[in-house]
């Protein structure tokens, strides 16, 4: 991230996202560079003067939570102890093996964190002092329309990741598998049977979706969680549904007590 980075991104895209962990010992701990030095140091102020050259609006500060850390809030605060106010934080999808893989013991820590954050949220509005987290973004009298919600995110069919060298997947998550490409800039999709499997990948292509309150907040989930943690992008990632169940419940307690407020 340099000023022509900045400059670029400023004049090019409506929305950017900065990767950020959290707290210094977090981030560097799976975050370093390329001579093995963590890397928060050297991207904190970079992404300050990003931020602040695009007045606080149109970005995300994202980080990861894992096995490490899953006292995350601590991380989301720090965050906004930086001066950072539009900010996600998401679990780690990985091979179970690793150490630093979410455990099955670590959800009433995480439901928890997530609950702390929620309340913390309405405080810090309270205050004048608002922070975005955003999976808490939700709208209980209108939000997006029948077919979004069914839906989701549209990976391959409403957008596609492009790689440096031209090629087209369908999100980011999939690009470098062989399956999944879908062709590239100069031909087009010449892979229409999979774009076609994206296209079908909804909230009613689950049968283990059929009976959850939550699946028209979700579509389903994320395909590419799904894919790599079942080997199909029309499975379901049981450990992040639970998140995203909490997720909404904290999401829809904070618009109650808005309007309990007013």
């Amino acid at each position: 991230v340099d000023d022509d980075v900045i400059e670029f991104a400023n004049k090019e895209m409506h929305n950017v996202v900065l990767s950020l962990d959290g707290r210094k010992e977090v981030h560097d701990k799976l975050r370093r560079t390329v001579g093995g030095h963590g890397s928060y140091d050297v991207i904190v102020p970079k992404f300050q003067k990003f931020v602040q050259s695009r007045n606080n609006t149109g970005y995300y500060v994202r980080g990861t939570y894992t096995h490490d850390n899953i006292d995350f809030t601590k991380d989301i605060f720090h965050m906004a102890d930086l001066g950072f106010t539009e900010l996600s934080m998401e679990p780690v999808v990985c091979d179970p093996k690793e150490p630093y893989a979410l455990t099955e013991a670590d959800l009433p820590v995480l439901f928890e964190q997530y609950e702390i954050l929620a309340k913390d949220m309405l405080r810090r509005e309270k205050e004048g002092k608002p922070i975005t987290f955003y999976h808490y973004m939700i709208d209980l009298t209108g939000g997006p329309c029948v077919y979004k919600r069914v839906t989701g995110c549209g990976s391959g069919t409403e957008y596609m990741a492009v790689t440096p060298w031209g090629e087209l997947f369908p999100c980011h998550q999939f690009v470098g598998d062989p399956a999944y490409s879908l062709g590239d800039i100069w031909k087009g999709v010449t892979h229409p049977e999979v774009q076609d499997k994206f296209r079908k990948c909804n909230a009613y292509a689950r049968p283990d979706c059929k009976d959850c309150w939550a699946k028209l907040y979700c579509s389903g989930g994320c395909a590419a969680n799904a894919y790599h943690a079942t080997g199909d992008i029309a499975g379901v990632y049981e450990y992040g549904c639970q998140l995203f169940r909490k997720r909404m419940e904290c999401a829809i307690m904070i618009q109650v007590a808005k309007q309990v407020q007013e």
